[in-house]
């Protein structure tokens, strides 16, 4: 292989001895090929993701802006600088004024890399077109590593021809020496360019709302298009108005369809699992009736078959009453958060990885630069490169590590957005007999506590498989430094394992008997605030505040045991570290006369142990997370997996009625008595129809008939087009008159003066001195505002 090189090249590709010495240097073969391939071969792996855009269908052709010229007039320049790079190759070899005998041919590197170089060129063109044509795209990632490697690779040869050149006292090769100084400034000027964010003309008003969609690759990665924010921050507090808009894939609209569609797959394969165990269940309870029979035909006793029969059904119907009330489709949240978000999960498992693999090349440089230290026969340079190949690792272990958190929060976010969307949309149609399992407490603890859970065990998800990862890799180092005395540090981690399953047990128990105390204490403190003007009337104060202060005691008696609990696990893993390193040092230096500690071990020991310090002290903390969110789990999938609302009312428009009710009769639970029957309604449309009766007649129960909220158990319901309902108890929100009428839409004043005079509220707002700029705050609690 390397001969081949040697006269691909026409001279040696390595040579140690160039190392070896105070001013190293590189071959010209390797700086002619390894470091020329090696970006060129970076641009045209990357390079199909963007040329994918040319071939795709244009909305509409984009504008050409000036830092799109300036960047083609670049790479048009770059190729003419390899096409003259190429002539004068051939020039030299089959010009008239060649002389081969003298000069003999020039080797096949130099006509290999021009081609290559107008391949490639041509090829960033084609690349920085697909960029322009993709929408909301300002620049390209791949195309800015590019240059930059590029650059970085060109820096060797730049240094390598500067130096023969003042070594020489004379340029020995004049038209390739101008012409890579020339390729080499355009090239320094293609990565400014490609630092710098293309905006188009027509998205300049979405990026002034939100900057992040104008962010440049380097402002992204370094978070710099937050610092407007940060400085506004600093100058004075920050109000609602002054932040941005969210990106269309983080609003919530966007996040809950995603979420919803996954979601509704996952739970039928679910239920489908779930009737399945179901007829497994029964199948097995057949199996076990068929044996009792064939036991009464072989003549057992009568007696001790009633009385097993009776024991049998028993147990039954006590399973089945379980089966009611525990029985629903599991194990699908977790695989539809999963499938749902799989890109953010993705990148941030490659950051992560990253950033763990780089935390272990800093003690390896260091290990190499405490030996720089002690050997004064090794050249200066060595040290200057360890110095920053450590400055290198640092800043991308924090640029993957800051890059890692960035995601997860954004999952942590999209993720409590999709619960609490989710089981919102279920309260609206969940069935009247999951109502009743679910009150609105519990509710109301969904979409807050065990959403929140979620929230905080996705940020740190991929500590699952990082934790273990960064343990082994760092026992497998120090097994390198200190050899088997690394064992007893293990065996000292081994130990704390069952502790921490045990608290671990402990605490999955406090949690879920807090979160019942926690939806009793919610559901009687709405039933309070519901009431509360009956409270009032009858002074009942002390007696329900007696009520809710015993359900807090109770659920603080609980959190303090939790938290002791937390604090015993917490204190254990802290203190791992430092136990581990004493530990193992000890039986080190206790086992061999010949095991030395000495400062090389010492240190690069020690650094390993500071970076298996924060995985032992993440576990005992994501494995309490976890335990409260399989709690939290559990609470989710019964309530979204319950059954929904069965609305059979048909919407046919060949009806002649606005409202047709046929023979129909109706109930609020499937097992349960009909509330109404026999019910036939026919309402002609423009009429005004009123419904009147005594309390607890059925008046409520039609209206829900209607609108499909009770189950058909007879007939049919038909509603000719859409409807409108306005509830009993109207939800008003705690803003102007005016906004309420809006409800967030735009002000039309034509139309707005429509409404008030067809609802009939010109009287009333005439009687309100602020008019329709009254403030309706809670209880329905009216204030003027000036």
């Amino acid at each position: 292989m390397s001969s081949a090189l040697d006269q691909f090249c026409g001279s040696p590709f390595w040579n140690a001895s160039l190392l070896d010495r105070p001013d190293p240097d590189l071959t010209v073969c390797v700086e002619r090929t390894a470091l020329v391939w090696a970006p060129l071969g970076f641009l045209w792996i990357s390079s199909p993701w963007h040329l994918a855009a040319l071939f795709r269908r244009r909305v509409c052709e984009p504008q050409l802006s000036k830092l799109y010229m300036w960047k083609q007039i670049i790479a048009g320049l770059l190729l003419l600088t390899a096409v003259a790079g190429l002539a004068v190759t051939l020039g030299e070899d089959y010009g008239p004024s060649s002389d081969r005998e003298t000069n003999g041919t020039n080797p096949a590197v130099l006509y290999t890399n021009p081609v290559l170089f107008i391949i490639s060129w041509v090829l960033v063109m084609l690349c920085q077109e697909g960029v322009r044509r993709k929408p909301g795209q300002v620049d390209s990632g791949s195309l800015f590593l590019f240059w930059l490697f590029l650059v970085t690779c060109e820096v060797f040869s730049f240094q390598t021809i500067l130096r023969d050149a003042l070594r020489r006292g004379e340029i020995e090769d004049l038209p390739r020496f101008c012409l890579f100084y020339i390729s080499f400034g355009l090239q320094v000027i293609a990565l400014i360019l490609s630092a710098i964010s293309d905006i188009p003309p027509e998205d300049v008003e979405e990026v002034e709302k939100n900057p992040e969609k104008g962010a440049s690759f380097l402002s992204r990665i370094t978070f710099n298009w937050f610092n407007s924010m940060v400085v506004k921050g600093y100058k004075r507090p920050l109000v609602q108005e002054d932040l941005w808009e969210l990106k269309e894939v983080d609003s919530t609209q966007s996040i809950c369809q995603a979420f919803e569609e996954t979601m509704k797959w996952e739970l039928m394969k679910a239920r489908q699992r779930l009737k399945k165990r179901q007829r497994t269940a029964g199948q097995k309870a057949n199996q076990k009736a068929e044996t009792l029979q064939n036991g009464m035909a072989k003549g057992v006793s009568q007696d001790v078959l009633v009385m097993e029969e009776t024991g049998e059904k028993k147990k039954k119907n006590k399973k089945k009453d379980d089966e009611k009330k525990t029985d629903y489709p599991k194990s699908w949240l977790i695989t539809t958060i999963a499938k749902t978000f799989r890109w953010v999960l993705i990148e941030s498992a490659v950051f992560k990885a990253l950033q763990d693999l780089l935390s272990f090349a800093s003690p390896q440089l260091l290990k190499l630069m405490i030996s720089f230290t002690r050997d004064m026969s090794i050249y200066e340079w060595n040290g200057y490169l360890y110095a920053v190949a450590l400055l290198l690792v640092t800043i991308l272990q924090s640029l993957f590590l800051q890059q890692y958190f960035q995601r997860c929060f954004v999952l942590g976010m999209k993720v409590r957005t999709a619960i609490m969307a989710a089981v919102y949309r279920k309260a609206l149609v969940v069935s009247n007999d999951a109502r009743k399992e679910s009150t609105v407490g519990e509710t109301v603890n969904l979409m807050s506590a065990d959403a929140q859970r979620f929230n905080e065990v996705t940020n740190f998800i991929h500590l699952l498989w990082s934790c273990p990862l960064q343990i082994g890799l760092s026992i497998l180092f120090l097994w390198l430094e200190l050899g088997p005395s690394v064992l007893a540090g293990l065996g000292v981690m081994v130990l704390l394992v069952p502790i921490n399953g045990l608290l671990a047990t402990k605490s999955r128990t406090f949690q879920m008997e807090n979160m019942k105390f926690k939806d009793k204490r919610m559901k009687i403190m709405n039933e309070i605030l519901n009431g509360i003007k009956i409270l009032k009337l009858y002074a009942w104060e002390p007696s329900f505040e007696t009520q809710v202060q015993e359900i807090r005691d109770k659920e603080l008696k609980v959190m303090k045991k939790f938290a002791y609990l937390s604090s015993v696990s917490t204190f254990i893993f802290a203190a791992a570290p430092a136990l581990v390193s004493v530990v193992t040092f000890a039986v080190f230096v206790s086992v061999s006369p010949s095991n030395v500690l000495d400062a090389e071990k010492a240190f690069t020991s020690i650094s390993l142990f500071n970076i298996l310090r924060f995985p032992l002290a993440m576990l005992p903390m994501l494995i309490a997370a976890m335990v409260q969110t399989s709690v939290s789990r559990k609470r989710l999938e019964k309530f979204l997996g319950a059954d929904d609302l069965d609305n059979k009312v048909q919407h046919d428009s060949s009806f002649d009625t606005a409202v047709s009710v046929c023979d129909a009769t109706f109930a609020w639970e499937k097992d349960s008595n009909a509330v109404l029957e026999s019910v036939s309604l026919d309402i002609k449309p423009g009429r005004l129809v009123a419904v009147v009766g005594a309390v607890g007649s059925g008046k409520s129960s039609l209206i829900s008939a209607i609108l499909g909220e009770v189950h058909t158990l007879k007939g049919y319901v038909n509603i000719k087009g859409s409807v409108a309902y306005v509830p009993q108890q109207a939800w008003i929100q705690n803003a102007t008159l005016r906004d309420n009428i809006l409800f967030g839409s735009a002000l039309e004043e034509a139309r707005y003066q429509e409404v008030l005079k067809a609802c009939a509220l010109e009287p009333d707002l005439e009687l309100l001195p602020g008019g329709d700029q009254t403030e309706i705050g809670e209880k329905g609690i009216t204030q003027w505002v000036k």
